[in-house]
């Protein structure tokens, strides 16, 4: 581990989350435990993976905290704002990022980072996906409950909307648009299947989103889990899917 940071990788990852926690510090994005844990993440996601992964995970961090910013006071009167000015908290951080850096800490383990490229994407397609849907979805009074069509109010657990739908789909794209020519192009990944990648992120990072909610309705709204384990459970599920559909296919 201490000679994979002092290669080229390596210092490019530190290099990075050196930047990740100056931007998330500056503009807020999220609080010293949560810097801490996603410095942690950073570590392990660039040197189990390749600083590519880590990028990703910057981009998610930085589209996501603008629209957690955005139109904050509205949310704020519907009592539906994140706590702190939108300012996540390490639970938060390993919420989102614990799928992704498990996978990381996979590669490391088996060295085979080019393979478990497209789950690590795909884990953080599905809470981008979702980090969207939330975001937006939540200003669209058109919801309903995803297992059963019945009109709920706007930020119930496993509530959809039009334009949360949308935006889930946004937020995907958002990734795979992204991920797929950085890490094809420096990391050693998807040269020769770039467009099928393609559109599995776009579709799992969607489809994720979708079992987000129904885990939401069925366990999170019982007490049965909380929203941490619900994006958890998402995106490991997510990374899983994309494993079979595109290595075992």
């Amino acid at each position: 581990m201490i000679e994979a940071l002092t290669d080229s990788n390596g210092l490019v990852t530190m290099g990075l989350v050196l930047f990740l926690g100056s931007i998330a510090g500056a503009r807020g994005f999220l609080d010293k435990s949560g810097i801490l844990a996603a410095g942690v993440l950073g570590i392990i996601v660039g040197i189990g993976g390749h600083w590519t992964w880590l990028a990703i995970l910057l981009i998610f961090l930085v589209t996501g905290s603008l629209a957690t910013r955005f139109s904050y006071d509205e949310k704020a009167l519907m009592g539906l704002a994140e706590a702190r000015d939108g300012a996540r908290n390490w639970t938060n951080v390993i919420a989102n990022g614990g799928a992704p850096g498990m996978i990381a800490l996979l590669a490391l383990l088996t060295g085979e980072p080019v393979m478990l490229a497209a789950p690590f994407v795909a884990a953080v397609a599905v809470a981008s996906s979702d980090t969207m849907a939330s975001e937006f979805g939540v200003l669209d009074p058109r919801v309903r409950m995803i297992i059963n069509g019945r009109i709920v109010p706007a930020g119930t657990n496993g509530g959809i909307s039009p334009t949360g739908q949308v935006a889930a789909l946004g937020g995907s794209l958002l990734i795979a648009m992204t991920a797929v020519p950085l890490i094809g192009f420096f990391g050693s990944g998807f040269s020769d299947q770039a467009w099928r990648v393609f559109l599995v992120i776009v579709l799992i990072g969607w489809f994720g989103c979708q079992i987000d909610s129904i885990l939401g309705a069925m366990f999170e709204n019982q007490g049965l889990m909380t929203k941490g384990q619900v994006n958890l459970a998402s995106t490991l599920l997510g990374s899983l899917a994309t494993y079979v559909l595109l290595l075992l296919a």
